[in-house]
């Protein structure tokens, strides 16, 4: 019965991060592709969290699987991230930017029109728009993390030792 929960600490790892980065975007304006690296962080710790228990040390292939897996929600933690980042930062950022270009508009009167300039695209269009090279380099480092912290015997063990996992 174990087993079943296992993917759930990755999920909720990676669930995790990608609202912090959001909400650090929110907060910061700054939207800082090294806070992926934090998803893979994330998805990864919580892997072994979940997986430390039920799966021995030495099952290689387990553990392999256990990475991939931490790598595929480092993935979709950094897609949560950038999709809450469109939904909660997107349509004030582009009434800032009207607001710069057309400094004699309020920002009661910004929001509207960015509310329309929002709508005529898709949440993908605005995802795409928002990111940069950078952002997939990062991305492949947040993958790189996850796989790695969960692959690694000596970092489980580390995690294990400080985090108490086993």
């Amino acid at each position: 019965m174990k087993i079943i929960l296992v993917p759930f600490g990755g999920l909720i790892g990676a669930v995790l991060g990608g609202i912090l980065w959001a909400k650090y975007i929110q907060w910061t304006g700054n939207t800082a592709g090294l806070i992926a690296i934090g998803i893979g962080l994330f998805s990864g710790v919580g892997m072994l969290f979940t997986c430390s228990s039920v799966i021995e040390a030495n099952a290689k292939r387990h553990w392999l699987m256990v990475a991939i897996g931490a790598a595929v929600f480092s993935i979709i933690g950094i897609f949560i991230g950038k999709y809450l980042d469109v939904q909660w930062n997107a349509v004030p950022q582009i009434a800032e930017q009207i607001m710069a270009e057309e400094p004699t508009l309020s920002e009661e009167a910004a929001t509207p029109i960015a509310e329309r300039v929002y709508s005529a695209k898709t949440e993908w269009e605005h995802m795409k728009d928002r990111m940069d090279w950078f952002d997939l380099l990062f991305g492949l480092i947040a993958v790189f993390v996850a796989f790695y912290i969960t692959l690694n015997p000596r970092v489980r063990n580390l995690i294990s030792k400080f985090g108490k996992i086993r």
